[in-house]
């Protein structure tokens, strides 16, 4: 293998920044597809956030255990294995034909990025081992972020130049060049002095709970409520909580440190963290909906009405993190959360009139509280670790994020599913001129969550006059729009609750700044990244 050179090195960021940019840009590239595969595959809206959840459930309790892999078994192998595995996925999904393969695919895609991604910061913090750290995780951190913000304009190019299958094809030549340089330059490097044991009984506790309320939220209300498969469900949910705590605690070597919640801040800058999470993905999965299917916009042209959020974050958050070296977090923390729910209120007005114009300060404001909490509450809850649990801290920040990411598709997707149901129902129920068995045909299929986004398709032949026909397709806009604002109101609820767990943070005073953070870290101003033992793929923790 090639010894590390200061030429090499940053070939080998290079690598690491091309698997990164893959990584980032399929959690919001594939929101702006949503639509285009709804009717192309005649998906439902539970079969879209499926494409959605599946990804962040598997990538979020994955994590942790591949890091731990990685350390164990080799830094390289397990990236080049993860690289390999995420491009074939990729592959798979831009060619899938129905969406049980699509979904199938993303579980795999998810996978090989939970392995990939740990690994990035290990290597590279072995890489520049002799220097040239803080640049490096300068670029690590700016790659993140333009991924992320530029997914939805991506992702809209490809949907209306192409397809929505080249959403995944395009992961393809920049795996390829990815795997072969990667497998030349990059040097093997594991840990020692890693733990070999892991907690299998923890992983699989948490995995079967967040998989029991990932299915309840997203079938509800397919199967019924109160249906046995959804309380069963409910049941598996409750439970696996229940003993992934009572494994935790006694474990020797548990999966996450649960002592670190007893830490006020630390446990509050989580909740913070979480709902941020909540809200940013799910109104995103909400307005992408609306602007396609409402509104009739294009992939491209929703891509760039969303543009303003993301810029703002990228504008705000390095401001946020220096106000937050100054003057603490709690404020900046309520306020942004608060400023987020404000935002999210003001824009659960939408129906088939409402204008793009209107949303672009709201969709501004948002992106002016999402950038004030993405520093600040990394540097509050790392301030709240000691030095020697900065890595199980960091772990326990990303999985917590996924989970809020996941719970945000999952219960806005519900009252979605639930408002839109009863919505239809009603409205169909006082519509004269259609046939009964028609009817019956409708409200069955919204009560078994198939309803694609097509809305009344099942129509189509049915032999009702097409002025009848277009005025059900209104309705079932009308209504759709209708259902997204109540999701909208549960989110700025969220969102508010978010910014009242800010305030339970206490200001932590001035944050240690490390200039020699030893080998196994990576000090930049406030943040403080272990490199040695796991590593999460956070975008935020650098975006300064």
């Amino acid at each position: 293998m090639p010894k590390s050179t200061s030429h090499s090195k940053w070939l080998v960021l290079g690598i690491l920044a091309i698997a990164l940019f893959m990584i980032n840009l399929d959690v919001t590239i594939v929101n702006i597809a949503l639509p285009s595969i709804m009717n192309s595959l005649e998906a439902s809206l539970v079969d879209a956030e499926w494409v959605v959840n599946i990804y962040i459930l598997v990538f979020a309790v994955s994590l942790i255990t591949m890091g731990r892999f990685g350390d164990i078994f080799g830094r390289k192998r397990l990236f080049i294995g993860g690289l390999i595995l995420f491009t074939t996925a990729s592959f798979a999904c831009g060619l899938s034909q129905n969406i049980q393969m699509l979904v199938t695919s993303r579980a795999l895609q998810a996978f090989g990025g939970a392995a990939m991604m740990p690994a990035t910061l290990s290597i590279l913090n072995v890489a520049f081992k002799d220097g040239g750290r803080g640049p490096a995780m300068g670029v690590w951190g700016a790659v993140s972020g333009a991924a992320s913000a530029m997914g939805p304009i991506i992702g809209g190019l490809l949907v209306d130049k192409f397809s929505w299958g080249y959403i995944f094809l395009v992961n393809i030549p920049l795996g390829v060049i990815a795997i072969i340089a990667g497998w030349i330059i990059i040097n093997e490097s594991t840990d020692p002095a890693a733990i070999r044991h892991i907690d299998w009984p923890g992983v699989g506790s948490a995995t079967a709970g967040m998989a029991g309320l990932t299915f309840a939220l997203i079938e509800g209300q397919r199967f019924g409520w109160s249906s046995p498969v959804i309380l069963g469900s409910f049941g598996v949910f409750v439970l696996g909580l229940m003993m992934f705590f009572f494994i935790e605690r006694r474990s020797q070597f548990p999966l996450i440190q649960l002592q670190l919640f007893k830490n006020v801040n630390f446990a509050a800058g989580n909740v913070v963290s979480a709902l941020l999470m909540f809200g940013l993905i799910g109104i995103l999965f909400l307005l992408v909906l609306y602007f396609q299917i409402v509104l009739g916009f294009s992939a491209v042209k929703t891509g760039l009405v969303l543009l303003p959020m993301s810029a703002v974050v990228v504008f705000i958050a390095p401001m946020a993190g220096r106000m937050a070296e100054r003057n603490g977090v709690r404020w900046i923390l309520a306020s942004g959360m608060l400023i987020i729910s404000l935002a999210i209120f003001f824009m659960a007005h939408l129906s088939i009139n409402t204008t793009w114009q209107s949303l672009i300060i709201p969709l501004i404001f948002a992106g002016v509280g999402m950038g004030l909490i993405m520093a600040p509450v990394n540097t509050v809850m790392m301030a709240a670790a000691k030095v020697e649990q900065s890595g199980a801290a960091s772990g326990i920040m990303t999985t917590m994020r996924q989970v809020g990411s996941l719970l945000g598709i999952a219960v806005l997707g519900a009252v979605l599913q639930a408002r839109l149901a009863s919505g239809l129902i009603s409205a169909l129920t006082n519509t004269a001129g259609i046939p009964e068995s028609i009817k019956t045909s409708i409200i069955n299929a919204i009560n078994d969550g198939s309803l694609s986004a097509g809305g009344m398709g099942v129509l189509n032949g049915s032999g009702v006059p097409e002025t009848v026909q277009a005025a059900v397709g209104q309705m079932f806009i009308s209504e759709f729009a209708n259902a997204l604002n109540a999701a909208m109101v549960v989110a700025a609820i969220f969102c508010f609750i978010g910014a009242v767990a800010a305030l339970f943070i206490k200001n932590p005073g001035q944050f240690p700044k490390i200039s020699n953070a030893g080998a196994g870290n990576v000090a930049e101003g406030p943040f403080l990244v272990e490199t040695k033992g796991f590593i999460p793929g956070d975008p935020d923790y650098l975006k300064r």
